[in-house]
């Protein structure tokens, strides 16, 4: 019955809604309402969503700071690792020189003192050869006269 009032009032000419003084009492209640809800819900709602993106840049500002320190740190510690092991690169080469200086001045006396040795094994075996020849030569007769007497099968006087 609704939709027939409301198609004869278009075919009328009449306006579907009525303009009346409850119009300014709706008018006056939104904006009472609106000004309500805004206090209380609309500017703590803004003021609770800047203060969370306050939060996040402020944050996300701390953490840059934060990286820029640690590659400050990074890079110095990185500086300081290069330092040590030049320094102890160097210290290894010394110690390596070093160790092969010893080493030759070690492996140098050990050979004189080897080569003292030879001489000195050869002048005693010199030695004991000459005195074994000089024994030799004084049992020279002898040992033939033995040797003569086991070929002959006899004794040999001489």
């Amino acid at each position: 019955m609704q939709l027939s009032a409301l198609l004869g009032a278009q075919l009328s000419g009449g306006s579907i809604i009525d303009l009346d003084g409850t119009v300014f009492v709706q008018l006056a209640m939104f904006f009472i309402a609106f000004l309500a809800l805004r206090s209380l819900v609309f500017k703590p709602m803004v003021a609770l969503l800047d203060a969370r993106e306050e939060a996040i840049d402020g944050a996300k500002h701390l953490a840059k700071k934060l990286e820029g320190e640690v590659k400050e740190k990074q890079a110095a510690f990185e500086a300081e690792l290069k330092k040590v092991r030049a320094t102890s690169s160097d210290e290894r080469d010394r110690l390596r020189a070093e160790g092969q200086a010893l080493e030759d001045k070690l492996l140098e006396k050990v050979r004189i003192e080897t080569q003292e040795l030879v001489v000195d094994a050869r002048k005693r075996l010199e030695g004991e050869a000459q005195l074994v020849r000089q024994q030799l030569t004084a049992q020279r007769p002898e040992l033939a006269r033995e040797i003569a007497s086991k070929v002959l099968g006899r004794e040999v006087q001489g």
